[in-house]
């Protein structure tokens, strides 16, 4: 996808690309609604702009992935080892 069409696909109007390329270089941050809407766009979660690095960010998308289901299965795996 382009930074364009991401941000069409995220309901970004005004000089679209531009501000893609703003954010994508950290000139400028997005509010959070244009995030969420830059997430769903994208199709992962929304915590995954705020990862604080990578491996975070790769759990993220990893969990994003999972089924609800396989994602219980996971917690409650996790929570017997507490």
């Amino acid at each position: 996808m382009t930074l364009e069409q991401v941000a069409v696909a995220a309901e970004i109007e005004d000089a679209a690309s531009v501000r893609m390329s703003q954010y994508q270089r950290g000139v400028h941050t997005p509010r959070f609604s244009i995030a969420q809407n830059l997430a769903k766009a994208l199709d992962v979660p929304v915590e995954f702009f705020y990862s604080p690095d990578d491996q975070t960010a790769e759990l993220l998308l990893q969990w994003h992935s999972l089924s609800k289901a396989r994602r219980g299965e996971l917690l409650k795996s996790l929570d017997s080892h507490y």
